[in-house]
């Protein structure tokens, strides 16, 4: 009977002290998390802007960047797709009010390093700035289309040519305004 008390009072002192942890790195894990997605907005635009408002709908979460005069600069906008090589890769993507890409970052994958990971690096994401839904086959080059794919790693850039569409449909359908300025 002593070692299940024991055992009883253990089990219970433990999952206090879990407990008492995740409530006091709760904020402070969201608030970096914050500043992290902050730092991307950032770096996918090529502009310095002066504020960012953020709107949520059911889908996903949008990121409207203003310069000094008030006027919407860039819509960022959260994006992901299951179909990356191991899996979930998320993205941050950039563009103008006139829905041309400005740039992606990429916040999350798990693809293979040396190969799949090369979606993040700067000559790859290149490819994508300009483009729109309509002025580009999202496809890979080797079935026709105009996304240059990594070498040994198509299935990645297939992946991330579907975040992307998937983020400029998200604005395109669902950004909040009825009309982009």
């Amino acid at each position: 009977m002593r070692p299940i008390i024991i055992l009883t009072i253990v089990g219970i002192l433990s999952a206090t002290l879990l407990a008492v942890v995740e409530d006091l790195t709760r904020e402070p894990i969201a608030v970096a998390k914050e500043q992290m997605k902050r730092k991307a907005i950032e770096q996918i635009f090529p502009f310095t802007f002066d504020s960012l408002n953020t709107v949520t709908t059911e889908q996903t979460t949008f990121y409207e960047a203003y310069n000094q005069d008030n006027t919407l600069e860039g819509i960022a906008v959260e994006t992901s797709t299951e179909e990356g090589y191991s899996g979930l890769i998320e993205i941050l993507l950039g563009v103008s009010p006139e829905q041309k890409i400005l740039g992606y970052k990429v916040l999350y994958h798990r693809e293979t390093p040396g190969l799949g990971d090369k979606i993040d690096k700067p000559k790859f994401k290149e490819q994508f700035k300009e483009r729109t839904l309509e002025n580009t086959n999202w496809t890979v080059k080797k079935d026709g289309g105009d996304i240059d794919e990594l070498t040994a790693a198509t299935i990645s850039s297939k992946a991330v040519a579907n975040a992307v569409v998937k983020g400029l449909e998200y604005i395109n359908e669902q950004y909040p305004k009825s009309s982009v300025e």
